[in-house]
């Protein structure tokens, strides 16, 4: 913890506690309102864009830390915070949580959970962020559970179990709020689970419906199994999804399915595996399909976020969403109907094709076997789970891009409960590492502008109206760049490396800028050997805002 939230910290009882007040309709209208913070993707299109401005091209150069706060926690921090009422929400990893002021960093309050021991844990002890409604905020655990807290307080109010933790079901999704649901996603494909996102009600947490993204024997996508591999199917959903309130249609990006890189047990295309899916909100019945990486062998997984566009594609105005997919392919889709509108690679692409239909043709020569061959990209992607960032006044997408192979294995595999499930495994490219902030135009998936990175790229964007793109890097530096040009206008030295997405929002007539800096233990390899963010990535879990310099009362 900072000087200054120590200090306010001794003097807690003298901090109001401010109540949330977030009410569906302000989720609603998440992306008009431009002071707060509060929703995982900034609005329900997962733009995260801001309409702020007062921290614009002409004086980012300006910025300076107003506040830190070091959670004490060790681990990748990936956190999405929240901001309502003049108040932080962050969540960190191993599950606990912070109330802090947003304008002094000052601590309100804090939320421990006690984990278990024997936790099955693919990639790292996680939690990308809270969700809000009302004056309740939802978030998922590592013991695979969904708990309620009050936001004035950090008390608990109700947990909800969402799969066996002993059988490596695991939760690291931010949730998403629907109406009167909250919305999550499950973990452990690598583990041999079976897949599936849930609804819960938001005020008693009863479960409202589950959709379960591996169909059972006899289910509509249950031929694309062969026999009994379905059971064991994988299909995660461990990124957060969009919302289109007009369609009432909720998309989701659906994980690798298991094992992970033998695909001789599971033959057939895996539905619904490396999919994105569209389901009603209300009922979880499920709309359309499609599916990026048929039968994937790869780890390539789908989840990555949807961004919904209302954008002129192919000289048509479509109500659209686009991903950048860890294939290596920028995919855009009408999203009323799924309907392939194009793929276009944004990355080193070499396990083979995305056709002009939509259908994809695989090289044999990429696929895994027991000597190992090279793919690109490798199975981190050619972008990671971390979320890109559209702006509606450019046209760009703003993708962290990931420019690595890995030489792909595969294995005879059998299940186990509880242990890992992935049919051999792989070894990254070290010597060929590196990567990029990339510009693309969603109207047509052709890049824009680059800005060449040292190591790969695997820290999430953001994107405002003051014609800014801040993102971090994996030397430990957030950076704000030009989101026309891709010129470099500013950057701070965080000291570890940045994994999370940066946010902004407004108190008291002044833009703050905030980051979560802490690169974790799962992402030590994406980088060259010897790359200096390697020796301080693990130093702490540190909270860092910014705002513009004042002059005037510096005086």
């Amino acid at each position: 913890m900072s000087v200054a939230a120590s200090a306010a910290f001794l003097a807690l009882a003298s901090v109001p506690m401010v109540s949330a007040q977030v009410t569906g309709d302000s989720l609603v209208n998440a992306g008009k309102s431009s002071d707060d913070w509060v929703m995982y993707g900034r609005d329900y299109r997962s733009t995260r864009f801001s309409e702020l401005n007062q921290v614009n091209d002409s004086n980012v150069k300006k910025l300076v830390p107003m506040w830190t706060f070091q959670t004490g926690v060790l681990d990748g921090f990936e956190c999405t915070p929240l901001v309502s009422g003049g108040i932080m929400y962050i969540t960190t990893p191993w599950n606990h949580a912070f109330a802090v002021d947003a304008k002094t960093g000052a601590q309100l309050w804090r939320y421990d959970r006690k984990l278990p021991d024997g936790l099955a844990l693919c990639c790292d002890a996680v939690n990308r962020g809270f969700a809000i409604l009302g004056d309740r905020l939802y978030m998922t655990t590592l013991d695979a559970y969904l708990v309620c807290l009050d936001a004035k307080k950090g008390d608990l109010i109700w947990e909800k179990k969402l799969g066996d933790y002993q059988a490596a079901y695991s939760a690291t999704v931010a949730p998403l709020i629907v109406k009167d649901k909250v919305i999550v996603g499950i973990s452990g494909a690598e583990y041999g689970i079976r897949g599936y996102i849930d609804a819960y009600d938001a005020k008693s947490g009863d479960l409202a419906w589950r959709f379960y993204t591996v169909p059972a024997k006899g289910e509509p996508g249950s031929e694309t199994w062969e026999g009994d591999s379905w059971m064991n199917g994988g299909g995660s959903a461990w990124v957060t999804g969009s919302y289109d309130p007009e369609l009432n249609q909720l998309y989701w990006g659906i994980g690798n399915p298991g094992p992970d890189f033998n695909g001789d047990v599971r033959k057939g295309s895996n539905l619904y595996t490396v999919c994105t899916i569209s389901l009603n909100p209300d009922t979880g019945k499920l709309n359309w399909y499609y599916q990026t990486s048929p039968h994937d062998i790869w780890d390539y997984d789908g989840v990555n976020e949807q961004i919904l566009i209302d954008e002129e594609i192919k000289g048509k105005k479509v109500k659209a969403m686009v991903q950048a997919h860890r294939n290596g392919y920028f995919y855009a889709l009408d999203r009323t109907n799924g309907k392939f509108l194009y793929a276009k690679p944004f990355c080193k692409v070499t396990w083979g094709k995305v056709n002009d239909d939509g259908t994809v043709s695989v090289d044999p020569k990429a696929m895994p076997t027991k000597e190992g061959v090279p793919a690109f990209p490798g199975a981190a992607g050619g972008k990671e789970w971390v979320p890109m960032a559209y702006s509606p006044k450019t046209h760009l997408a703003y993708v962290p891009v990931i420019e690595n192979g890995a030489t792909f294995t595969s294995h005879e595999i059998f299940y186990k409960k509880g242990i890992a499930y992935w049919g051999s495994a792989l070894n990254l490219i070290k010597d060929q590492a590196k990567g990029a902030l990339r510009a693309i135009d969603v109207r047509t998936g052709d890049k824009k502008w680059d800005f060449p990175a040292k190591s790969p790229m695997v820290a999430g964007v953001l994107a405002t109206a003051g014609n800014l793109v801040f993102t971090g890097d994996a030397e430990g530096n957030l950076i704000a760049f030009n989101a026309k040009d891709g010129n470099v206008l500013w950057k701070f030295q965080t000291g570890s490396g940045i994994h999370a997405p940066p946010i902004t929002y407004k108190i008291g007539g002044k833009q703050y800028i905030a980051i979560a800096s802490g690169w974790g233990g799962w992402t030590a390899g994406f980088a060259g050997d010897g790359a200096p963010w390697l020796k301080n990535s693990r130093k702490g879990d540190t909270m860092y805002v910014f705002g513009l310099f004042d002059e005037t009362a510096s005086k």
